[in-house]
């Protein structure tokens, strides 16, 4: 062999046990025996532990990693064999401090050693989670980008969507404005005019137009119907008036002059279509009204249930009606009851009236009954008897037997009208009340009702 080449081995044996004592100087035998001593399974995981945490700071490259699986796959055969063979020296050599000593100086390579494979090995263990999540971040990083591209992919079709929104509601705003234009604005003092001409003048220039109707038309037609604008409507269709043919500025009327008709018409009238829900509610509320103590009260009351059997008896007659259960339809609201209260208040205050109260009444109390035939068969021969004892009690005798005469004539009750004629004469004429009791046996025995009460007015 080459003097060269065993100067070399020389030289490469002396630096390694040069490199040797220099471990083993720098090694501290206490710190050693103290860990050979107390060596568990646990001490090893969390020494592997601890060196993992220092280990995942560090970035490991391809290189290191293949050397890294190298040697753990060598040295983890190794290491439990020589741990084991540590700590069974030092248990049975308690007491020679030097030789333990001497051979924890030679051991203390092998337990870097083993420290710097479980390093290595931790490492790269640790390794491969760190390269789990740098591939998670990736994917995550993918799937932003992915979101953003669909985002961005999606933002143009909202964004015209959210533009053809717009234009919609500019156009339906534009398509507002236009309809509201294409509306005539009020001409307020051309209406403040026709409000203030006479209505004779106003029903003229109607005429002008072609509408020939008086003041009874239009009270007649808003019994018919509470919309003004569809009854304005019908008359200038009935008419045929051309609504363009007429202006304010150039005639001094229009068509607009028929609406302001029917408007000052309806607020001089009594009764309306409008009013029907409310004559409804007034039937009601007086039907049971009682007679009281009180003449101004009943006076008063009177009055009230005057108007509303008028306004009924109008209702009627506009729509032509002839049977009290047909009114309930349009006032919702039966006046049999009403009338009847209404008659039997007359009865007890008109004496107190003028006498011309009582002829007043008896016109309009028959056109009630006449009007409504099943209250007419009802109450007919009854309102004779009522106007008649009404015309003797305000010394009318005349017109008073005159009534009773002829309602004794239609009747079949002759016992009932015998007794009334003869008994309102009881305070005024006794003598003449009893004649007429005496007359009333020619029709009456004891078979009828009234026959008891006839012999009582001769036994007066």
């Amino acid at each position: 062999m080459p003097a060269k080449t065993r100067s070399k081995k020389a030289t490469t044996a002396t630096k390694s046990a040069t490199q040797k004592k220099t471990v083993s100087a720098s090694a501290k035998p206490t710190e050693v025996s103290k860990t050979a001593k107390k060596v568990e399974p646990a001490q090893k995981d969390t020494t592997t532990k601890t060196a993992a945490k220092k280990t995942t700071a560090k970035k490991v490259t391809p290189a290191k990693k293949t050397t890294a699986k190298k040697t753990a796959a060598t040295k983890k055969v190794e290491k439990p064999a020589e741990t084991k063979t540590t700590a069974a020296k030092v248990e049975t050599k308690p007491a020679a401090t030097k030789t333990t000593a001497a051979k924890a100086e030679a051991k203390p390579a092998v337990t870097t050693t083993a420290k710097a494979e479980t390093k290595t090995t931790t490492a790269k263990v640790e390794a491969k989670p760190a390269a789990a999540k740098t591939t998670a971040k990736k994917a995550t990083t993918k799937k932003t980008v992915a979101k953003k591209a669909t985002t961005a992919k999606k933002s143009p079709a909202k964004r015209a969507t959210a533009a053809k929104a717009a234009n919609k509601k500019v156009a339906a705003k534009k398509a507002t404005t236009k309809k509201t234009a294409k509306k005539p604005a009020i001409n307020t003092e051309k209406i403040e005019q026709y409000k203030s001409f006479a209505m004779d003048t106003c029903f003229e220039m109607a005429r002008a137009m072609g509408v020939n109707m008086d003041y009874d038309n239009y009270t007649s037609l808003l019994l018919d119907n509470a919309d003004i604008d569809a009854l304005t409507k019908k008359v200038l269709d009935d008419f045929h008036v051309d609504t363009k043919a007429f202006t304010f500025e150039k005639d001094g009327y229009d068509a607009d002059l028929i609406h302001v008709i029917f408007e000052r018409v309806a607020d001089t009238v009594d009764i309306k279509a409008s009013d029907f829900e409310q004559i409804g509610k007034d039937v009601k509320a007086h039907a049971a009204y009682p007679i009281k103590d009180d003449a101004t009260a009943n006076n008063e009351e009177y009055q009230k249930e005057f108007d509303i059997v008028r306004k009924v008896l109008m209702i009627a007659q506009r729509k032509d009606i002839h049977q009290s259960a047909d009114l309930v339809d349009l006032i919702k609201a039966d006046v049999t009851d009403m009338i009847e209260t209404f008659m039997d208040l007359a009865y007890h205050v008109l004496p107190l009236f003028e006498y011309d109260d009582v002829k007043y009444y008896e016109n309009f109390i028959f056109a009630v009954l006449s009007q409504l035939d099943d209250l007419h068969q009802k109450w007919g021969a009854r309102a004779l008897m009522d106007i008649a004892d009404l015309y003797i009690k305000h010394g009318d005798y005349g017109q008073g037997d005159a009534d009773y005469n002829y309602v004794l004539r239609e009747n079949q009750i002759k016992d009932m009208i015998y007794y009334r004629f003869a008994n309102v004469y009881v305070d005024i004429d006794l003598d003449k009340a009893k004649a007429i009791a005496n007359s009333a046996f020619q029709y009456v025995d004891d078979r009828y009702d009234y026959y008891p009460k006839i012999i009582e007015i001769l036994e007066k």
